[in-house]
């Protein structure tokens, strides 16, 4: 509530009605009912006073009075002023006042001052009052009834002591009460307008106790940090837990590691001792099996030899009987030279005698055949059966020479590769800083020339299902038919792309197979067999899927190849001269039949390579064979339907892109067969107009057609 500020003065009359009621403390109240016999006696000594005084000595001057009233407001007092506090300011008031009495200093205009006992008693009175108040004080921090029991204290005290009190100035003690009052009613207003957290405040630092709303905040606090600190402790717990988790991934990590760098030194202490006896085993094995290969090549070789030695000598006995010359000497010449000098010839030539009946008779047996096309195949007559037997006894005498004595881990390229495959995948990025790829080659490199010991690719000495020794003969062209194959493939896949074994199979196949290959189309393909045409054809395919690089050895199979052909030409082929005089049986002859035939059959074997030799190099060997041993010998191919049967054969062996301008060495036979060919050859005219399409002679086939 909101009070009028009101003036307040010392020496306003008692019947004065308040403007507010102010409540009272026990010291106000007591000093109150010590108010009135005070205001009596000051009442008294102030009539003593205004009576005529008797004459006398001058009596001494006397100290101006200071006044007691306070008439201006003080300043800053609020409506809602605490009554407790007005009232402890009369209290104060009053007791100066009476303290100013009892020093003998006159109050007022020559008032007299009260009797000194009345002074003491009721000084002694309120000290006591004071003392009382202060015991059972309910509001021990008002300053100004401290204030009023201290002054009453010294007085007491100096009084007793009868020590000199000195004078103070009422007016100046006046305005410093002044002062402390409204700064105390300020106070006052203050803690009213905060309520009763004032009162609250003083009954807490009085009792101890807290009032409820501080008790309940202070236990909600309290609730709130126990519950925090549950959280703090959860949380806590849970980030120990989280730690203790991660080191025990730690440690399981580092266990793990552990393990790994152990199984990893176990590893390549295998790999090391693996390494120690795959070296042992080539030092000491290498060189047999590099001898052994040797011997075997030897062997087919002279097989091979032997078999073209005794077809070479038919030819060239069959050419001179009708009176035809060859025109390469040398090739007869060496087919009568070597181990055939040291027999008898007598005994010699029965025996050829003998093979050529048997030959003619085995012909007549079977159904029609063309001679020279037909019988250019590989027989039986050759040794054939002996060469199978003396293979297989080589590779079993082989096979227990070098692997008799090797414990089963390294007895073959898969067992090798099955403890290599191990350790890589043990080892990982160790095996790939550790070279080892490097070494592999060399080292798989005995057991793959050991395995083609069982290969014949062109089934020059065995059968399909023989047996050599302790493995089955291998006739396939195909690489995926070793053994050691499908394993070392997968071994080079383990580490993915980047694995540095990737290029073993290249390398292998280049340094072991390359070579095997190029012999056998050297020194062992027979061009006039149309068979093993197909599997050199075949051959040349497998091993062009494993080039390495622009000069990975496969340009070396092609010339290989290439040279083949031409020594099989001429060796099976040779370009003869016939005389006038011999020219009437050489036309009837079965040995012109058997040479053209012949020429006809290594021409359509060279044409399997078609695609595989370069087009300039497989191009003008075919057409020199037409040019320079088959046209020359052809008599009038309308008027005989067998001559005209071969140039359809030959014709169906060219490929069509190369009729395409028509080629120099094929005019002839255009000639032959169009408009000018002889007359009375009608029946061979629809026959002619097919091959003259076929060459891409249409105007000439037009002509033959009207």
């Amino acid at each position: 509530m909101a009070l009028r500020k009101q003036l307040l003065s010392l020496d306003e009359d008692e019947d004065e009605a308040p403007v507010f009621q102010v409540k009272k403390s026990r010291l106000s109240r007591q000093m109150a009912a010590t108010k009135a016999p005070a205001d009596l006696a000051f009442r008294k000594r102030k009539s003593r006073e205004e009576e005529p005084a008797p004459k006398a000595a001058a009596p001494a001057p006397k100290a101006e009075e200071p006044e007691l009233i306070v008439s201006e407001p003080c300043p800053g007092f609020e409506d809602d002023v605490e009554p407790a506090e007005v009232g402890a300011l009369e209290a104060v008031r009053l007791a100066r006042a009476q303290r100013a009495a009892a020093r003998g200093v006159p109050v007022k205009q020559g008032a007299s001052a009260p009797a000194p006992t009345e002074t003491s008693a009721r000084i002694k009175a309120l000290a006591a009052a004071a003392q009382r108040e202060l015991q059972e004080e309910e509001e021990p921090e008002d300053a100004a009834e401290d204030w009023a029991q201290r002054q009453l204290a010294v007085g007491l005290h100096k009084r007793k002591a009868q020590a000199p009190v000195e004078e103070l100035d009422l007016e100046q003690e006046i305005m410093q009460l002044n002062q402390e009052g409204v700064s105390q009613v300020r106070k006052a207003a203050e803690r009213v307008a905060k309520g009763h957290k004032g009162e609250e405040a003083v009954r807490k630092q009085e009792t101890g106790l807290l009032v409820p709303s501080d008790a309940m905040a202070k236990l909600w606090e309290s609730l709130q940090g126990l519950e925090s600190s549950a959280t703090n402790r959860e949380a806590k717990l849970e980030e120990l837990k989280s730690q203790r988790d991660a080191a025990q991934d730690e440690l399981r990590e580092i266990e793990r590691q552990d393990k790994q760098l152990n199984r990893t030194l176990r590893c390549v202490r295998e790999l090391e001792e693996s390494a120690w006896s795959l070296g042992g085993l080539l030092d000491e094995k290498s060189g047999k099996c590099k001898q052994a290969t040797q011997m075997l090549a030897q062997i087919e070789e002279d097989f091979v030899q032997r078999r073209s030695r005794r077809r070479m000598r038919d030819m060239a006995a069959a050419l001179r009987a009708v009176g035809a010359s060859l025109t390469y000497q040398q090739s007869c010449a060496e087919a009568d030279d070597g181990e055939d000098k040291e027999k008898d010839p007598e005994e010699e030539e029965k025996k050829q005698a003998a093979s050529r009946e048997r030959r003619r008779q085995r012909r007549l047996l079977r159904k029609p055949t063309l001679d020279g096309w037909d019988t250019s195949d590989v027989s039986e007559d050759d040794g054939f059966q002996q060469a199978s037997k003396d293979r297989s006894s080589f590779c079993d005498a082989v096979h227990c020479q070098l692997f008799k004595d090797v414990s089963e881990e390294f007895s073959s390229a898969s067992a090798v590769l099955k403890a290599l495959k191990s350790s890589k995948q043990k080892l990982q990025e160790e095996y790939r800083q550790a070279f080892v790829h490097l070494a592999l080659p060399e080292v798989f490199g005995f057991f793959v020339e050991h395995s083609t010991l069982w290969w014949d690719p062109l089934s020059l000495c065995a059968t399909h299902g023989a047996n050599w020794g302790p493995k089955k003969a291998l006739l396939s062209t195909q690489l995926e038919a070793f053994d050691w194959f499908e394993d070392m493939a997968a071994f080079t896949e383990i580490m993915g792309d980047d694995d540095p074994d990737g290029e073993l199979v290249p390398k292998i196949v280049k340094q072991c197979i390359f070579p095997e290959v190029a012999r056998r189309l050297r020194q062992c393909w027979d061009v006039t067999c149309l068979e093993q045409s197909k599997k050199v054809a075949a051959l040349l395919d497998e091993c062009l899927l494993f080039e390495v690089g622009e000069d990975g050895g496969f340009n070396t199979l092609l010339q290989a190849a290439l040279e083949r052909l031409q020594m099989g030409l001429r060796d099976f082929a040779p370009e003869v001269f016939v005389p006038a005089t011999s020219v009437t049986a050489w036309y009837t002859s079965e040995a012109r039949t058997r040479l053209l035939w012949r020429c006809c059959k290594i021409a359509h074997c060279a044409a399997q390579l078609e695609g595989r030799l370069p087009e300039e190099q497989l191009k003008p060997l075919l057409l020199e064979i037409f040019g320079t041993r088959v046209a020359p010998h052809l008599q009038a191919p309308r008027r005989h339907p067998q001559e005209m049967q071969l140039v359809e054969r030959f014709l169906e062996i060219l490929p069509e892109r190369w009729l395409e301008p028509l080629p120099a060495a094929l005019a002839p036979l255009r000639d032959a067969l169009g408009p000018r060919a002889p007359a009375n050859c009608e029946a061979t005219r629809p026959r002619a107009v097919q091959a003259l399409q076929r060459m891409k002679c249409w105007d000439e086939a037009e002509a033959l057609k009207l």
